[in-house]
């Protein structure tokens, strides 16, 4: 047997062994799916796997104090939509589901009721809304979250921002404006003429 022939065997093999394992991983997910969507009616909020437990303690009668955990359950969360580095989306994306975006879009992308994350190599240009929106990208445009707006460490915002709350870690760049949703008005928190050197 030549060399050639050796390659071309072990090419089959991986690739059996990658048809497999996907035919498994997507065995278990509708096993997953089915078994979730018998138990729960209606979509739950997603839980934070860091929440601690409510813990109430309670003074018997003797003296003794007992102390009562309650296990906080965290529900399956679907992974939602995906935009891949090495996708580029010319065009609004309407989601029901949370997003990710590692790739580029030049449009509006819009999920109301979940979690938009835009990552390190991700770029939104014109609007971004969802729930709760993380931003360690570029963004140029309106970004609006209904509940939380938390810019990482890398992000790079240009445009005008309104949220509930606003967290912002050290390194971030904002050139805009930054308006709090729950004030009357939409009175502005924040007005932000100068860039940052380095903003692109």
């Amino acid at each position: 047997m030549g060399i050639q022939t050796w390659f071309i065997f072990l090419g089959v093999a991986a690739m059996t062994l990658i048809v497999w394992d996907g035919r498994r991983r997507k065995g278990r997910r509708r096993a997953a799916d089915a078994g979730s969507s018998t138990e729960l009616a209606a979509p739950l909020p997603v839980v934070q796997a860091n929440q601690q437990a409510a813990v109430p303690v309670s003074e018997p009668t003797d003296g003794a104090v007992r102390a009562e955990v309650r296990r906080t359950v965290v529900p399956h969360v679907e992974e939602g939509s995906r935009i891949g580095m090495a996708t580029r989306v010319l065009g609004n994306l309407i989601a029901r589901e949370p997003v990710v975006i590692k790739g580029s879009i030049e449009g509006a992308v819009i999920a109301q009721d979940h979690h938009v994350m835009v990552t390190m190599s991700g770029r939104v240009s014109s609007h971004l809304e969802g729930r709760e929106v993380s931003v360690d990208g570029q963004v140029a445009g309106v970004v609006k979250a209904g509940d939380k707006l938390t810019l990482l460490s890398r992000a790079r915002v240009e445009g005008s921002l309104a949220a509930e709350r606003l967290e912002c870690l050290a390194g971030a760049h904002i050139r805009g404006e930054v308006a709090a949703l729950g004030l009357s008005g939409g009175a502005t928190l924040v007005a932000c003429a100068q860039a940052e050197p380095g903003l692109p």
